[in-house]
């Protein structure tokens, strides 16, 4: 049996650095902890692409097979695991996972079970951008339902799990998308998952007039630099801004006024820090349960995004910035390209 895996062997521009490889998968049965996954999907994420350009704190040995995110469905389980049955739809236990890939084996230590009933494009996203809305909503002075969160970002993947898990908890939500030739679309898509309020990152007055009266005292902040500003004139006295991206690729100003008289308190989060220190417990399990169910009720929706074969990852990459990029294993199995 082979698996097909997109790997690269040397850091650098994605589309010029990875390939389609194929691996010999499975020469003898399963050990007794083992496990042979099928991939369903998985998406390509900004860290993956820094990844592979060597630009990433996470650096797997080369050659690697790239993609830190996916959903794989199990298919074969070895005598001693218990945990885990054929059928059952399981995620990457940490990051450099590789889930660029069509088959897998592993430990059943290296995964986590999902709950049932998911579709695949929400198993695919499922560990790393709803988790980090879900976590940075329930850990840093959440909103009591009526209250005002204000973010930037808005249209990421992060950004709309955010509105979509505030509307679902009557939680307000103020979003700052970039400025763009006609946001009145965009404006319209964000208003249709629940957001409250929509301005461009141009719109700095209208945007402060709104939080006087609206006033937020949590702030997520994925872009950074002077953007930052933004977010802390909109906060009120005793408030949190949580910074968990920097995507202005600049230095974040905070001036000294803004913090201390208002007192404001800033923090950072990563998802791989709080999954490699408090996963596997009943929190995560508790998360998992929630988010699980709102994908299943239709409160919380998938990226939108592309689906590609592997065979297509020039392609991918080229537009991974542009819409989300989401490699399906069926697609390349039944891909002309494709060779067992």
């Amino acid at each position: 049996m082979n698996a097909h895996v997109l790997q690269y062997a040397s850091h650098g521009t994605p589309s010029k650095v990875l390939s389609v490889v194929k691996l010999p998968l499975l020469s003898s049965p399963l050990s007794p902890s083992q496990l042979l996954l099928k991939f369903l999907a998985a998406p390509v994420n900004p860290s993956d692409y820094n990844q592979i350009e060597g630009k990433y704190p996470i650096a797997p040995p080369l050659p690697a097979v790239g993609g830190n995110e996916g959903a794989a469905q199990v298919v074969e389980v070895g005598s001693a695991v218990a945990g885990l049955r054929p059928g059952d739809t399981v995620i990457p236990g940490s990051a450099g996972f590789g889930t660029w890939r069509t088959y897998h084996v592993c430990e059943e230590g290296a995964v986590k079970k999902l709950p049932g009933g998911l579709a695949p494009a929400a198993a695919a996203m499922f560990g790393v951008n709803p988790c980090t809305a879900y976590r940075m909503l329930e850990d840093f002075q959440k909103p009591a339902p009526g209250g005002w969160v204000i973010q930037n970002g808005a249209n990421s993947g992060v950004g709309r799990a955010v509105i979509q898990m505030c509307a679902a908890q009557g939680i307000r939500t103020v979003n700052i998308v970039r400025d763009r030739a006609d946001h009145a679309p965009l404006k319209s898509e964000l208003e249709a998952l629940g957001a409250d309020a929509v301005f461009t990152s141009s719109e700095r007055g209208e945007v402060e007039h709104f939080c006087r009266e609206n006033t937020p005292h949590l702030a997520l902040n994925m872009v950074g630099g002077r953007d930052t500003i933004q977010l802390l004139k909109c906060l009120g006295s005793d408030s949190k801004l949580v910074t968990y991206g920097a995507m202005s690729n600049s230095p974040m100003s905070v001036p000294f006024g803004l913090t201390v008289f208002k007192d404001i308190t800033l923090h950072n989060f990563w998802m791989t820090r709080w999954s490699k220190e408090q996963g596997r417990g009943e929190e995560e399990g508790r998360m998992f349960g929630r988010i699980a169910e709102w994908f299943q009720s239709g409160e919380l929706s998938p990226t939108p995004h592309q689906t590609r074969s592997f065979y297509s990852f020039p392609e991918a990459m080229e537009n991974a910035f542009r819409i989300k990029q989401l490699f399906v294993v069926d697609e390349t199995l039944n891909d002309p390209r494709y060779e067992e």
